[in-house]
């Protein structure tokens, strides 16, 4: 058997990397093969992510396979920060893109449950509450009127792999994350 080559990007909340995973048929190994900082960044008092930097960075692990002897990877994936997406019109992101760790979603937590009680909301998701879930992070949006004019919403791996590979695909267990499920 030919050994099986894969790149996996992780994503953390203040570093990323590309992960070269081999299998050779028998054994598994994984090498890291490029680190970058994936901060967010403080923008009119938010934090943003910083999410042309973060591409670029990914695209510098895929260089850095192609011009090793692991230029024939199979695959790529990329794992990341579970509640935070980018808003589009048509092909084009609609700034800024919010990081998590923002705290804009404090006020609305209470107009949610308003509308459907956490309990409820767990009983349909089995999400446990979390400020920072993306229901909450788009009742916000609702409210900042940012959402007029969104013609898409990627979750940020999602995201990620259209700007790579031009296809918009939707991931469904994303929408447990996302407390947006039934």
């Amino acid at each position: 058997m030919a050994e099986l080559k894969m790149l996996a990007i992780d994503l953390g909340a203040s570093s990323g990397r590309g992960i070269i995973g081999k299998f050779d048929g028998n054994k598994f190994t994984l090498e890291e093969n490029h680190r970058f900082p994936s901060e967010p960044v403080t923008i009119a008092g938010s934090f943003n992510w910083d999410i042309m930097r973060i591409f670029h960075e990914i695209k510098q692990a895929i260089n850095k396979c192609a011009l090793s002897d692991d230029r024939d990877i199979k695959t790529i994936g990329i794992d990341t920060w579970g509640v935070d997406y980018v808003l589009l019109n048509g092909d084009k992101e609609i700034y800024p893109v919010y990081a998590y760790r923002d705290s804009r979603t404090e006020t609305v937590i209470p107009q949610v449950h308003e509308k459907m009680p956490f309990s409820e909301l767990y009983r349909h998701t089995g999400c446990q509450f979390q400020p920072f879930n993306t229901i909450y992070q788009l009742y916000d949006e609702k409210l900042q009127d940012r959402l007029e004019g969104v013609t898409d919403m990627l979750m940020m791996p999602e995201y990620l792999m259209w700007k790579l590979c031009g296809i918009k695909a939707r991931e469904y267990t994303n929408a447990t994350t996302m407390g947006m499920i039934d």
